[in-house]
């Protein structure tokens, strides 16, 4: 955990600030190969969860301020939440308990190899947070660096902070398919855009299958660019991680594929790549710095069995960084 942090409680303009879901992660990994249609031993975890919240937990072991604003239930997940966030060093001022609501829960399986096949989210806590509980925190959410966003939250709360904060750089996770398309009347207003392959397709609605090559991926990648977004970092899986702006697309990849045997639990990979992307930014690192950066955040959450690696500090990302060296392929 970086050192250098200030306490809960007296952040008052964090660099950062992270609206979007925080929930209780329930994985379940076989012993063996993974069967359909009957029980699997194996072993069953929980551990904190949430797009919002891992980002906010990672943005925080990357030494970054950060202030999470989320709905809790008023049970016993939520108390144990907010009280995990404080313990890390969030800012969980705007974290807002709704009254006779549970907090929310999101249970996946994965298979031997550590990838997930199916999981259920129980979210539908965070559709009933938006302007009510956001509103007092506009000073916050305007003198805030950066502000991530999740696409969990309901299409009313993010039209409420994009109308409020015209001014705000917004980094925004798509999440998955289901609720990429939500961000779809806010794409001129994103700073950084983080989908993968599945979720930038059903955005943009060309539908290019699951292997498009360079020319498709160049064209794909305009399309977010002629929306309005300055920034894509589209996940390209094990091909890697394609970056474009107004002036350069490129795609990053490790120089060694990360073995399977690396791989403990998918899970937390891409909130730890949006967290990467946004701690280098803030730290004025150019694109190529942050996609490597986000390569090798995947990878340090991968090799974690919980969805948030203990293990993470800008010292080990700096080492990883060094360990692991990127190609990079520019696109034209």
């Amino acid at each position: 955990m970086p050192a250098a942090r200030q306490p809960c409680g007296v952040l008052i303009k964090p660099h950062c600030v992270v609206v979007g879901g925080a929930n209780i992660d329930l994985l379940g990994a076989p012993q063996k190969q993974l069967k359909q249609h009957t029980s699997n031993p194996g072993k069953v975890s929980s551990s904190p969860g949430g797009v919002g919240r891992n980002i906010a937990e990672n943005l925080i072991r990357l030494g970054q301020s950060c202030q999470l604003m989320a709905p809790l239930g008023d049970d016993a997940n939520g108390t144990f939440l907010r009280r995990h966030c404080q313990q890390l060093g969030i800012n969980t001022d705007g974290m807002a308990t709704l009254a006779g609501e549970s907090t929310s829960t999101y249970l996946s399986i994965v298979d031997e190899t550590g990838d997930m096949q199916v999981a259920i989210a129980d979210m539908t806590l965070i559709d009933q947070f938006g302007a009510t509980q956001l509103q007092a925190f506009l000073p916050q959410l305007t003198a805030a660096s950066m502000v991530v966003l999740d696409a969990n939250l309901a299409p009313d709360c993010l039209a409420f902070l994009v109308k409020n904060l015209p001014q705000q750089h917004f980094f925004v996770d798509t999440v998955s398919v289901t609720k990429a398309t939500r961000i779809t009347p806010f794409l001129s207003h994103i700073h950084s855009l983080k989908p993968n392959l599945i979720e930038a397709q059903a955005i943009s609605g060309v539908h290019l299958g699951e292997n498009p090559n360079s020319r498709q991926l160049l064209d794909l990648a305009h399309w977010f660019m002629h929306q309005g977004v300055k920034h894509l970092y589209l996940s390209l899986g094990s091909r890697g991680l394609l970056y474009s702006d107004a002036s350069q697309s490129f795609i990053m990849a490790p120089s060694a594929p990360v073995k399977a045997t690396h791989i403990v639990n998918s899970n937390g990979a891409g909130d730890a790549m949006m967290a990467a992307i946004g701690s280098a930014w803030l730290q004025g690192s150019d694109a190529q710095h942050a996609a490597a950066s986000a390569l090798a955040c995947a990878q340090i959450a991968m090799a974690s069995e919980t969805t948030i690696s203990p293990h993470l500090t800008p010292e080990l990302l700096l080492r990883m960084l060094k360990e692991t060296p990127c190609s990079i392929t520019p696109l034209s």
